[in-house]
């Protein structure tokens, strides 16, 4: 009997899963759509074709949904830069396909890009999400400063101060999504390449 257990939990925890995905998809289309401080259960129950209640067994609190919203498309975007990155022969080529990868993300995602800005900027049930957001952002500029300084090690990098240059790369990527909107019929691939090369001008040696 316990192996049939076993496999009901799983089962349920499958089935959960899918459920709160659902809920978390339908709430990045809702905020995108109406906005943050519209985008009440009601609303997004209607989006995901299921009843209020449904949301709050999920998510006891708005501010835990918002919290999930942020992590689901921080781990999607890790995923798409990691797969951009992971095996580089040199800190330079790991450095463009981070930059790469992150602009065509955001082509690629917008109502993603939209939902996680407005739930960044909100002033009310979102601090958790908040929270979390600033120390993702924190941990990824410190991690691209280390890259720096490990390229620096190794003679791919000239001599910068890595801190400086890891603001200025994270600056110019933060900047992307808005441009990427303001301007749809921006040439993604050409503005993916024009902002890696300017980078790896600014850091490869002579």
């Amino acid at each position: 009997m316990q192996p049939e257990n076993r496999s009901g939990d799983q089962k349920r925890s499958f089935i959960e899963d899918a459920r709160r995905g659902q809920i978390v998809a339908a709430t990045i289309e809702t905020i995108a759509e109406i906005g943050y401080a519209k985008a009440s259960f009601v609303q997004i129950a209607r989006r995901a074709g299921i009843s209020p209640g449904l949301i709050t067994y999920h998510f006891a609190k708005r501010e835990e949904l918002m919290k999930q919203v942020m992590l689901t498309v921080h781990n999607s975007m890790d995923a798409a830069l990691t797969a951009r990155t992971e095996g580089s022969e040199s800190y330079r080529i790991a450095l463009r396909g981070l930059i790469e990868g992150f602009v065509h993300y955001c082509a690629e995602h917008p109502t993603e890009l939209i939902a996680i800005s407005q739930i960044a900027a909100a002033a009310r049930d979102a601090e958790a999400a908040r929270t979390w957001s600033e120390e993702q952002n924190a941990n990824a500029l410190t991690e691209l400063e280390e890259m720096f300084r490990e390229g620096q090690e190794c003679d791919e990098f000239r001599e910068f101060a890595p801190r400086v240059m890891a603001v200025s790369v994270m600056a110019a990527m933060e900047a992307t999504p808005a441009e990427l909107m303001a301007r749809p019929g921006t040439d993604v691939a050409a503005y993916a390449k024009e902002l890696a090369d300017l980078f790896d001008f600014a850091v490869r040696r002579a």
